[in-house]
């Protein structure tokens, strides 16, 4: 949109902010990095007890963003959670 309204300023601004989230095209999920760590390890069968000491948050922050992964992910259960994990890790292992 900024290259189109030929605003160079905020063009640059724009792809360094883009560039230091981390944010391309191909991400299918709306998780954020930390919740995406969360996911993975709950998928792995982890506690929430396990996952909190291995990411430095309480077991209830961790209830609190598994809750929000699965409203975003529209899921009810680790076992759907594991499964988008496992297609999630093979595709970018074929990507």
């Amino acid at each position: 949109m900024f290259e189109g309204m030929k605003a160079a300023l905020w063009t640059d601004r724009t792809r360094n902010e883009l560039a230091r989230i981390r944010v391309s095209a191909t991400r299918t999920t709306l998780l954020t990095p930390s919740e995406e760590r969360v996911a993975e390890l709950a998928a792995s069968g982890l506690t929430n007890r396990d996952i909190g000491a291995a990411v430095f948050i309480s077991p209830k922050t961790v209830e609190a963003n598994l809750a929000r992964i699965y409203r975003k992910l529209d899921i009810h259960t680790r076992a759907e959670l594991g499964r988008l994990v496992g297609q999630q890790t093979a595709t970018k292992s074929h990507g």
